[in-house]
Formats: C-alpha cells, sequence, structure tokens
C-alpha cells in the first residue's frame, strides 16, 4: 500500500474509534452529558398534583341534578347546531335538529327559507361556551346559552363575536325536547 492510503485507513479508524466511544457514553446514561443541578428528563418528583390529598364524598351534592345536566346539554347541543350553517351544506344543521325538537319546532324549522348563493362560500360555525339555567320545573325549563359564533366570508375572512340564545325546552314523553329558540 502506498503511504497516502495507510493515512487515509489510520485517521478512519481513529475517527470511527471516537464516534464509538462517545455513542457509547451517551447510550450508556453518562452524566458526562448533564449539566449539573439539572433534573434528568424523566424526574418528575418535585410535582406533587392537588389531587393527591383529595377524599372521596358520598354525600356531596353534584353540582347539576340529572335532570339540569340533560337540559343544559339539550340546550347547547341546540344553540351549537342551531347557530351553524353554510352554504356548502344547506340545510344539513336543520336536519341535525330535527330529533331535538318537539312538532312545533320542527314546524318552525322546516319553514326556514334556505336560500343560499351557492356561487359563493359563507357560514357561520357556533360553538357553546356556556349555559345557564333561567328556570325549571317537571316538564318545562329556560336556559341562556352563550355561543361563540365565527361567521366566514366568500373571502375566508373570520368575523368572530359572541351572542346568547334564549332556548326552551320541554319534556315530551319522558324525553327533553327544545320548543323555542330565541337570538339575543
Amino acid at each position: 500500500m502506498n503511504k497516502d492510503r495507510r493515512k487515509i485507513i489510520f485517521w478512519s479508524t481513529i475517527i470511527l474509534l471516537v464516534i464509538i466511544f462517545l455513542l457509547w457514553l451517551m447510550l450508556r446514561g453518562s452524566d458526562i452529558w448533564q449539566p449539573e443541578n439539572t433534573p434528568v428528563a424523566n424526574d418528575n418528583t418535585s410535582y406533587i398534583p392537588k389531587s393527591k390529598d383529595l377524599v372521596y364524598d358520598p354525600e356531596a351534592t353534584p353540582a347539576l341534578e340529572e335532570t339540569e345536566f340533560d337540559v343544559v346539554n339539550l340546550a347547547k347541543d341546540f344553540a351549537a347546531r342551531f347557530g351553524s350553517w353554510s352554504t356548502d351544506n344547506p340545510g344539513r344543521n336543520i336536519d341535525e335538529l330535527m330529533p331535538l325538537s318537539t312538532d312545533d319546532m320542527k314546524n318552525y324549522l322546516d319553514s326556514l327559507d334556505l336560500s343560499y348563493d351557492a356561487e359563493s362560500f359563507s357560514g357561520i360555525s357556533s360553538q357553546s361556551l356556556s349555559a345557564k339555567i333561567q328556570s325549571i320545573d317537571d316538564e318545562s325549563a329556560t336556559i341562556m346559552v352563550t355561543v361563540q359564533r365565527v361567521e366566514t366570508n366568500e373571502n375566508f375572512e373570520d368575523n368572530v363575536y359572541y351572542q346568547d340564545i334564549e332556548i326552551e325546552a320541554e319534556k315530551v314523553d319522558g324525553k327533553w325536547l327544545v320548543s323555542a329558540a330565541y337570538w339575543q
């Protein structure tokens, strides 16, 4: 072999040994690569969750009774669907509301004019943020729902605003249904 080729093999071997040594140090978890006073990545012993001392109290009353919970969920679901529509799916939100509605509300929803401009896109996406029961008894309830609405125009520009909707619900055959909805 000539001299230049021996030098290349020698230095290649040295570099390869250095790389293997460095990899061995890193893979064995050496503290050489860890700065002092820095916790190890999986060291979570310094954080103690607040829930550590929670104790189950069987006597505690729930925040909402089952009926209230059902009514609030119905109102929030109805408000989000009722307030959402687009020219891409004209009337789909109305179809989704039918199983949640009384017969009178279904008649109202059927009477809505759904003539959208099919030439350009527009739509509103609504998300129910909170709901407050204004009144409730065994057969009826009134709930005020706060909704975040994002209106998108034909240029895909968004306008975010907040709006309340009052939902009236009735219990029909043991099931809560929406009987009226009024944007505020």
